[in-house]
């Protein structure tokens, strides 16, 4: 009778020391993200306050987060150099958008060919799909180069477009377990209504895959406005450029020249430089921060069929 009575007063105190065990191990995680942040951050704002201090502070207060006098000399000299910032901006929206476009389009109708419907050696293209996927980009810049140049389609905005769109193995499998993961009966009960597959992929199934469309335009956007080795091999010119490559282009041909005699060598002046590519990347942060809901959804959604 007493050990009976034991073993359930004891079932509490169990529960108690575990939700405590649970407190503590939430607090050492909260511990290590917090070390793990300040050891990337910290870093990040040395350098964004090192970017408005002028050579002299630099030379003294090298090691100080915040100058004691700010100076916008680094920025002055940037802004005279990129004349062309608005261009750049204005050609790496249009091809991360236009990128999008494609890929959204290609893969959404791929995705739900290879998910819906049967037609021969399906499976082993899709398999083929798949490998392309561990195919770096960079192992062919050569022939890249010599077939776009081969195209026209070289020193372009559309072929930039043209041929980010066209990286879609990754975009298509996840379309494909988007689609997958929507009920068929939903969609045959359309077809005995008279509709054809177009109209069932148009008016039902892309409406429901919506969560894997938003993953899909986001990994789009992404690669296609931060991508810099491929754009800065295919674009020559300086009304193509995008961000990223016009940036360091012209940068770093300002440095060496005699226009820049004072600057040369000074390594605010890049902290300036840097700090510009840094909020260059805005735009990436911002639409995944307004679409992680939606990213997260999508995600999930394609992992039911895996």
């Amino acid at each position: 009778m007493n050990t009976t009575v034991n073993t359930h007063a004891s079932a509490p105190r169990t529960a108690k020391t575990f939700r405590t065990l649970l407190r503590q191990s939430n607090i050492g995680t909260h511990l290590v993200m917090i070390v793990v942040l300040i050891t990337i951050f910290v870093p990040v704002l040395w350098l964004i306050g090192t970017s408005f201090k002028d050579r002299l502070e630099f030379s003294t207060n090298t090691s100080a987060i915040i100058p004691n006098n700010f100076s916008l000399v680094n920025y002055e000299y940037m802004f005279t150099a990129i004349q062309n910032l608005p261009i750049y901006m204005m050609n790496s929206f249009i091809v991360a958008i236009g990128t999008t476009v494609v890929q959204v389009f290609c893969a959404s109708l791929a995705g739900y060919a290879f998910s819906r419907l049967n037609f021969r050696f399906r499976d082993l293209i899709f398999v083929g799909i798949l490998v392309s996927m561990f195919i770096p980009r960079s192992g062919g810049l050569m022939a890249l180069y010599e077939l776009m140049t081969f195209l026209h389609l070289r020193n372009s905005v559309v072929g930039l477009i043209l041929l980010f769109g066209s990286g879609v193995p990754v975009t298509i499998f996840i379309m494909r377990q988007t689609f997958l993961s929507i009920p068929k009966e939903i969609e045959e009960s359309a077809l005995i209504d008279g509709a054809n597959w177009f109209m069932v992929f148009w008016r039902i199934a892309l409406p429901l895959a919506a969560g894997g469309i938003v993953v899909i335009a986001t990994l789009a956007f992404i690669g296609a406005w931060s991508d810099f080795l491929t754009t800065y091999t295919l674009i020559d010119r300086d009304n193509q450029m995008t961000i990223s490559v016009g940036i360091q282009k012209v940068l770093a041909t300002s440095y060496e020249t005699a226009l820049s005699p004072r600057f040369r060598g000074q390594f605010a002046g890049e902290a300036a430089d840097a700090t510009m590519l840094i909020f260059a990347a805005t735009p990436v942060v911002v639409l995944y921060a307004l679409l992680q809901k939606w990213f997260m959804k999508g995600l999930m959604e394609g992992a039911v069929k895996l």
